[in-house]
């Protein structure tokens, strides 16, 4: 082959390779609509800060022990990967993406990799596929859900505390309502919240229709958790007793007689966590109050789920979760701690 052809053949090669790599990009940026009534995260781990959101075989989850670093890992706690260095929160999953409010001020000097992306924090997009990252939006996310192709979020700021949402390509954002709204309760259709002070009923909002708000029962009401057709909630008029409602049915009970702090639900049981009588607790029952099990002694919170097993911290009273302990999701002790090695 004479030099004249070895130059166009080398032109070529790399007229493909260059094409080969554009469109390998362009398919790695491309973000596909998620079906309608696709749910990010159970509203349970949400509303108790979601560190953890089991997605496709995988757990990702909040590395506590490196400033909330964004680390991956199978149900059974094996194979454990690092995915970021800065701290994250609020993790939700749908399709091949991730999303969470992201905040360098979790970073931890001498870590830098993937996610080090300066002094920065705001609503982030993470491709699976691809191991990139995306910012959505510049704001402070206090509570937010996934909800089929739109994340619901509520910001943490003085400038930016009522109700967004935006579409997942980073398009498409909306304010929908000026009052502070947790969207984490979500069935597929409608989210179920909490009024504000002044008017704490259970609301439902209409994602499909508009974002319309209804009333849905009177009340004074906290921390509501939707999950097969029945919603769990915090009486706060009725000495913070747990109860719920039957959305097809109207019907009101009380679950738990014992003053509440906060609780989560997988559907089988409900984890709660009781301080009032002096005797702060972890505690685990049936979904109709029965066989009542004390976990742990002592105040804990940060209470999430994954398939085989249960997380929580520690309470403290400066808010920083500085380790979990963990045990199987059915079990009832002894809790040890988790220590997710790589």
């Amino acid at each position: 082959m004479s030099g004249r052809a070895k130059l166009i053949t080398g032109i070529i090669i790399l007229i493909i390779l260059a094409g080969v790599a554009v469109t390998y990009t362009v398919i790695m940026d491309f973000v596909p609509m998620n079906e309608s009534g696709v749910m990010g995260n159970n509203a349970g781990n949400l509303v108790n800060g979601g560190f953890f959101c089991e997605h496709d075989g995988r757990v990702y989850f909040a590395n506590v022990y490196e400033s909330r670093s964004l680390y991956s890992m199978k149900p059974d706690e094996t194979d454990v990967k690092r995915l970021g260095t800065l701290g994250v929160n609020n993790i939700c999953a749908g399709g091949h993406f991730l999303y969470f409010f992201m905040d360098s001020t979790q970073y931890k000097s001498g870590n830098k990799g993937l996610g080090y992306v300066g002094n920065t924090y705001g609503l982030y997009r993470y491709n699976l596929r691809g191991n990139k990252m995306a910012s959505l939006e510049r704001v402070r996310v206090k509570s937010m859900q996934l909800c089929g192709s739109y994340i619901y979020y509520s910001g943490d700021s003085d400038t930016q505390s009522g109700l967004h949402k935006c579409k997942i390509n980073g398009k498409e954002r909306h304010l929908i309502s000026d009052n502070y709204i947790t969207p984490a309760s979500y069935d597929g259709n409608y989210i179920y919240f909490a009024g504000n002070p002044g008017n704490a009923s259970l609301y439902s909002m209409n994602t499909a229709i508009g974002d319309t708000s209804a009333r849905v029962m009177e009340g004074n009401i906290s921390s509501p958790v939707y999950i097969d057709g029945i919603i769990y909630y915090i009486d706060n008029a009725a000495g913070y007793k747990l109860c719920r409602y039957n959305r097809a049915t109207g019907a009101k009970e009380i679950v738990c007689e014992e003053r509440v702090d906060l609780f989560n639900t997988n559907g089988r049981y409900i984890w709660y966590c009781v301080s009032a009588d002096g005797s702060p607790a972890l505690k685990r029952m049936n979904m109709d109050g029965s066989n009542v099990t004390v976990i742990a002694d002592g105040a804990y919170n940060s209470i999430n789920y994954t398939s085989q097993f249960l997380y929580f911290a520690p309470f403290d009273k400066s808010g920083t979760v500085s380790y979990m302990y963990h045990i199987p999701v059915g079990g009832t002790g002894p809790m040890t701690r988790f220590d997710p090695a790589v």
